[in-house]
């Protein structure tokens, strides 16, 4: 994420009450999670 979308999301998710903590936990879940580990889950069984 560019640094203008993170500030867009932190004012957005601020103004839907979300606290800081989760906010910065939701961020770095972003920014360190590779979209391949999910793959297996978004398949049907």
């Amino acid at each position: 994420m560019t640094g203008k979308e993170i500030v867009n999301l932190i004012r957005s998710l601020r103004a839907d009450g979300v606290n800081d903590t989760k906010i910065l936990n939701l961020i770095e879940y972003i920014e360190t999670h590779d979209p391949k580990e999910n793959e297996n889950d978004n398949k049907e069984s």
